[in-house]
């Protein structure tokens, strides 16, 4: 059984993105999540089920491929991070984190903190 789940839309003609949502609840899972950064695809990964030295360390893992790729780490919940390719264009209110490896621990007790 797959956790993934794409959701796709096109923008142009020309142009398709997909968003893929992956709820990683092992670290073999990290490598398939890599592949999608590597593929360029909007990737979210909810980390909430793994114990937070294992989240953290597919978080490094996916944080430096997104960065090797030119990708970018956004935070969208307390243990849920979005990778996105350099051509997507992503606007948001909270403040930006490391370009690369985000720390779970640190960011999850400032993510508390923003209303």
């Amino acid at each position: 059984m797959t956790n993934i789940y794409p959701f796709d839309w096109t923008v142009n003609g020309d142009c398709q993105a997909e968003v893929v949502v992956k709820t990683v609840y092992s670290m073999q899972e990290t490598r398939q999540a890599l592949e999608l950064v590597q593929e360029r695809k909007t990737v979210v990964l909810i980390l909430d089920k793994l114990p937070l030295d294992q989240a953290q360390r597919v978080a490094d893992w996916v944080a430096g491929g997104a960065y090797a790729t030119d990708g970018r780490t956004f935070w969208v919940g307390k243990r849920t991070l979005m990778f996105v390719p350099n051509q997507v264009s992503v606007k948001s209110s909270r403040p930006p984190i490391s370009p690369f490896a985000p720390n779970l621990k640190t960011c999850t007790e400032q993510l508390t903190s923003i209303p």
